[in-house]
């Protein structure tokens, strides 16, 4: 059953799957944390007397993003000069490393029998994305190596949080 083109699985399974996925997992939960802190921000930037209302506008959209520009324009006209260009960085961070958890939650799982015969898993993008013509493949280390930045991001997010009355512009512009 099935057509010329169906993909064939396997029950063959990598020693490391459960340290692989886990690390996956540990990952992306991780990248949660960047979310919650980009949300506080923005709720201590825009403080709206009601919270759900405040809730309603953040999560109209989806895209992080959207949501970090939505950050960076309250922050333009709420911070005071130093803590905006504290902000700035902040943000650059988050951009960048938005990407790489979206190689966490769109690249596929596969795996991978290398020359001695040792199937690993591996997250790799898809032969079949015409919008990026580079194929890339990212191991277990890789994703510790994005988990431990996300960590930093989100102490880095949490102290900016810390610091907020301090944060407030003096004066309108």
């Amino acid at each position: 059953m099935g057509g010329k083109y169906q993909m064939k699985q396997t029950k063959q399974v990598p020693e490391n799957i459960d340290e692989f996925l886990k690390a996956l997992a540990t990952a992306l939960l991780a990248w949660q944390g960047v979310e919650s802190n980009l949300f506080l921000i923005f709720n201590f930037l825009v403080a709206h007397p009601i919270p759900a209302v405040l809730s309603a506008v953040y999560h109209s959209v989806l895209s992080i993003n959207t949501h970090r520009q939505m950050v960076d324009a309250a922050a333009a006209v709420v911070l005071n000069k130093q803590y905006f260009d504290e902000w700035k960085k902040l943000s650059s961070k988050i951009k960048e490393q938005t990407k790489y958890r979206n190689h966490l939650a769109h690249f596929g799982l596969t795996l991978h029998t290398d020359g001695k015969g040792e199937m690993n898993a591996l997250l790799t993008s898809s032969i079949f994305d015409a919008r990026d013509n580079k194929y890339r493949e990212y191991g277990i280390e890789q994703i510790r190596e994005w988990n431990t930045l996300f960590n930093s991001l989100i102490a880095d997010l949490s102290k900016f949080l810390d610091n907020f009355p301090a944060m407030l512009r003096a004066q309108p512009i």
